[in-house]
Order: C-alpha cells, then structure tokens, then sequence
C-alpha cells in the first residue's frame, strides 16, 4: 500500500451507467481512439466510481481518457475536464482479474485500520501490458479538486 499524489490536465470524460462487466468494454474503447481520430493520448485510461457500487451489478461510472489537447470528434460522447488533481490517496496496484475484489477489500481495510475517511468514490486507472490490463486503485483521503 502507497500514498501517492495524481494530477492529470486535458481529459475527455464520459458517464455512464453500465452493467459492471461492461467497463473493460469502456476502457477498451477509450484505448483503441487513436491519432486518426486526432485523439493523442497522454496516459492510461482512468475511471471513478461510487465506492459502494464496487460489487454492485450496474455501475455509475465516469471515464476519463488524459489526451494532449482537446478535440472535437464527430459523433463525441465525451465532455471536456481540464483538470483532476488528487492530493493526496492511498494506492495499491493488482492485475485486472481475480485480484480486484481482494485489492478493494485490502483498501478499505487499511482505511479503517488507520481511521482515514473512505471516499464517496474511488479511481481505476488501466493500464495495458502485453495481454492484460494492470489497475491502479486509487483512493482519495483528501479533498479532490475537478474543473
């Protein structure tokens, strides 16, 4: 387990509300835009959350995909965020499988266990290696800031 700082500029951000195993299919789809598009990413793609819908079946999520500066795409189903800025969170990172559920439940342990507040929401950020995806759960435990 880490405390780590994220901030991240220039996101297209999208919000939906899916079936929970519909989120790789969302982060697959935000990894396969690309320079035809005039999309130029600059980092891996990230998705919040509610923390009490983790194990839920539907999902309130919202992605963001970081990109260099902000276009416009025909058909665009994504709003624009300038800046997400995360302080100061407790991180721990697990492959995209089996794993998560006991990475979350660690998570929410350590919080207690440490008497930090647990977030309304929490943060995914992807990140593709080889065949897998490899996940960065982040925790927010102080105030975010988001414009």
């Amino acid at each position: 387990m880490r405390v780590v700082a994220l901030h991240q500029e220039n996101m297209m951000t999208i919000e939906r509300h899916l079936k929970s195993e519909q989120l790789v299919d969302l982060i697959e789809y935000i990894d396969m835009m690309g320079y035809g598009e005039g999309v130029y990413k600059t980092g891996p793609a990230m998705v919040s959350l509610p923390t009490d819908q983790f194990l839920a079946d539907e999902i309130d999520f919202k992605a963001y995909a970081p990109i260099s500066v902000e276009v416009e795409l025909e058909e665009n189903p994504f709003d624009w965020q300038a800046i997400l800025d995360i302080p100061e969170a407790v991180t721990e990172t697990v492959r995209f499988g089996d794993e998560i559920n006991d990475a979350y439940q660690k998570i929410l342990d350590f919080l207690k266990e440490k008497n930090l507040p647990i977030p309304e929401r929490f943060f995914m950020v992807f990140t593709p290696i080889y065949a897998d995806y490899w996940v960065d759960f982040i925790f927010p435990i102080k105030p975010i800031e988001e414009k």
